[in-house]
């Protein structure tokens, strides 16, 4: 791939692994990098294990119950992150009703859920004989789908009502003064842009509503930029100026903390320049 390609663009221009689902999957892949993610899943598991709901109290042993819900959790919390982020990302780029897209993610993800609840209890108790029941799996799945479908839902709203509470006039450039990475970014972040941070082979634009990835070089996206009188500051980020809160120093040296509270490191060949900015 010799010309980039951005993350977010519109009709015919948005190729497959730029659609809901790769977006899903790398919001996921986010998900699972996040340390607060597998604290929360592991002290679910805990809790569960120690309570011991759903009659498992009766009829597993705590290190049976471990292994039950060290299992159901995991899975159950990655298949239902994945359904509803890509739900969500459907809906954004298909114009679609959210709550149908909600109802039939939710219930998408009923065989995978119930399926990892069957081979939890398979390996909690050594696939002892009748483990496998094909009723009991139908029965399971009936009780399970309404859970299911009331997280997509809730999730989504939530998605769905944050995007329009956002959608409040600001001051911005007109729509011809925009650069092409402005361009790029979902209508919902804006286009005032405070870093933009070297990810691979993407850019992690951050704005004053959240941030997004976008497939660009950051030399590309520094040239880009260059009428918003920013500056690159590291061998891997770019700030507007005009969203400096202070310098500080930090464990590594000079940092910059911008409005929205993110600390940007200042590399020893950028501090020149900086200091003839500020």
């Amino acid at each position: 791939m010799n010309q980039p390609k951005p993350t977010y663009a519109p009709g015919t221009k948005n190729p497959a692994n730029d659609g809901p689902m790769w977006l899903a999957l790398r919001q996921l892949q986010a998900t699972l990098a996040n340390p607060v993610f597998w604290i929360v899943v592991g002290a679910a598991i805990i809790l569960t294990a120690m309570a011991g709901p759903y009659y498992t109290l009766e009829r597993l042993s705590f290190p049976e119950r471990l292994v039950y819900w060290g299992i159901t959790i995991p899975l159950s919390a990655l298949t239902m992150t994945f359904l509803s982020t890509f739900a969500y990302r459907l809906t954004e780029a298909k114009s679609l009703n959210w709550v149908i897209v909600a109802i039939l993610a939710g219930l998408a993800g009923v065989i995978p859920v119930t399926g990892s609840i069957y081979l939890s209890e398979g390996i909690a108790t050594g696939f002892e004989e009748g483990w496998l029941d094909g009723v009991g799996f139908f029965r399971l799945a009936m009780f399970v789908a309404p859970s299911l479908i009331g997280v997509t839902f809730v999730v989504n709203a939530l998605f769905e009502f944050q995007v329009v509470g956002q959608e409040r006039p600001v001051l911005e450039p007109a729509p011809q003064t925009l650069t092409l990475l402005q361009r790029k970014l979902p209508h919902h972040l804006g286009h005032d842009i405070i870093t933009v941070q070297a990810q691979d082979h993407y850019v992690e634009v951050t704005t004053l509503k959240g941030s997004a990835l976008v497939l660009m070089r950051l030399g590309d996206a520094v040239r880009d930029l260059e009428p918003l009188g920013g500056l690159q500051v590291h061998r891997s980020w770019w700030v507007n100026p005009a969203h400096l809160a202070r310098t500080e120093t930090g464990k590594s040296g000079q940092e910059l903390v911008m409005t929205n509270g993110l600390s940007v490191p200042v590399g020893r060949s950028f501090r020149k320049a900086l200091k003839n900015v500020l």
